[in-house]
């Protein structure tokens, strides 16, 4: 099958996931894209385990070789931050490098996506501007089974080569209930980035940090030299925080952001995320929010109780003892004229949990832009 057809097939399919629900799928209808391809790996007459409770796809090509075995990662959802139904691909041939209108109205401009530039001459996917196109990660998995169907067909030298579609990616669950005694090759990748040569094998340190604070209510009309209230302390809260926010920081810049505070005169609650590449830095952010709490419980009188929760960890901690892995990816992109872009990951990826299960695995990109 055609690459083209196969992301056109994929994309047809509503595959968004749910962050309201904790356990996979989330959605029901990422088993619907899950049959499709447990159907297109046994016409490739690939070893096919499809674990339906969870809706994990795993999928085996046997090697012809002692070549060490390798493994392919991608997600079956879609993220709910924007509608996957209904969507309607446009097809752009030999793109012409200027602006893009989309049948909403909205405009694709060069001057505000200059990476567009790049792609003069090529054929462009784009959305109609209603819903998300899916490229991420329908892009990966089309590339996998292309890639698969090659090797199939070819009598190229391989191990063995493993593949694992997972759900719920976008909600932060995708590696949930992943069978490692299914998926267990001797590397692997995730691939889910978005430029060509794009290679990361970098990402966050990830946290998330709930801090309740309990006021001290009162008749407002006598409240003097009694009423603490807890919004109010909130805010100064707020403001002792380092203003190293999401949107003053990039490349390997760590940051704080306020994600919800919620409350009022009596509780109030607020919600940080942190985030850092290095685990040093990472662990004085939890500091710093640890200290702004002893200061303001000497101040108030013990109303401030803070929790940390790790979510993930910086994959590179593992991925850089492996140095064959890391040199050979760039040697082969190299080989075949793609040039290499080590990119950190300036967010999360199933690929970090993989790594902390024993399987390095670095991410890939796709061209999901």
């Amino acid at each position: 099958m055609n690459i083209l057809d196969r992301f056109l097939k994929y994309v047809a399919i509503d595959t968004t996931s749910n962050p309201e629900k904790n356990n996979n799928p989330t959605s029901e209808n990422q088993r619907q894209l899950a049959n499709v391809l447990v159907k297109e790996l046994n016409d490739l007459n690939i070893d096919v385990y499809y674990d339906e409770e969870h809706c994990y796809v795993y999928g085996k090509l046997r090697g012809n070789s002692s070549l060490p075995s390798i493994g392919f990662v991608s997600h079956l959802d879609t993220s709910p931050s924007a509608s996957g139904k209904d969507i309607k691909p446009r097809i752009i041939e030999n793109y012409d490098g200027n602006d893009i209108g989309l049948d909403n109205g909205d405009i694709l401009s060069v001057e505000k996506y200059n990476d567009l530039k790049n792609h003069i001459g090529k054929t462009l996917i784009v959305t109609d501007g209603n819903t998300l196109l899916g490229a991420d990660d329908k892009a990966g998995i089309a590339e996998i089974m292309d890639m698969l169907e090659y090797y199939v067909c070819s009598n190229d030298a391989h191990g063995d080569i493993l593949v694992c579609f997972t759900p719920d990616e976008e909600v932060g669950i995708g590696i949930m209930n992943l069978d490692t005694k299914r998926f267990n090759p001797d590397f692997a990748y995730t691939v889910d980035g978005s430029d060509l040569g794009e290679f990361s094998y970098e990402n966050f340190n990830a946290g998330s940090v709930s801090i309740k604070i309990k006021g001290v209510p009162s008749h407002l009309g006598y409240a003097k030299g009694i009423l603490i209230n807890a919004l109010r302390v909130a805010i100064e809260f707020d403001g002792f925080v380092p203003k190293e926010y999401p949107e003053n920081t990039e490349g390997k810049e760590g940051y704080y952001v306020l994600h919800d505070l919620h409350g009022g005169i009596s509780d109030a609650t607020l919600i940080y995320h942190i985030r850092d590449f290095d685990i040093r830095n990472f662990k004085k952010r939890k500091e710093v929010l640890l200290k702004i709490t002893e200061h303001l419980n000497k101040k108030y009188g013990n109303i401030i109780e803070i929790n940390f929760k790790d979510l993930y960890y910086n994959m590179y901690d593992i991925i850089k003892k492996e140095k064959t892995l890391i040199d050979g990816t760039l040697k082969a992109m190299t080989e075949i004229g793609i040039t290499p872009k080590v990119v950190p990951i300036r967010g999360g990826t199933d690929g970090t949990e993989i790594s902390t299960m024993g399987i390095p695995c670095p991410n890939l990109g796709a061209g999901g832009h």
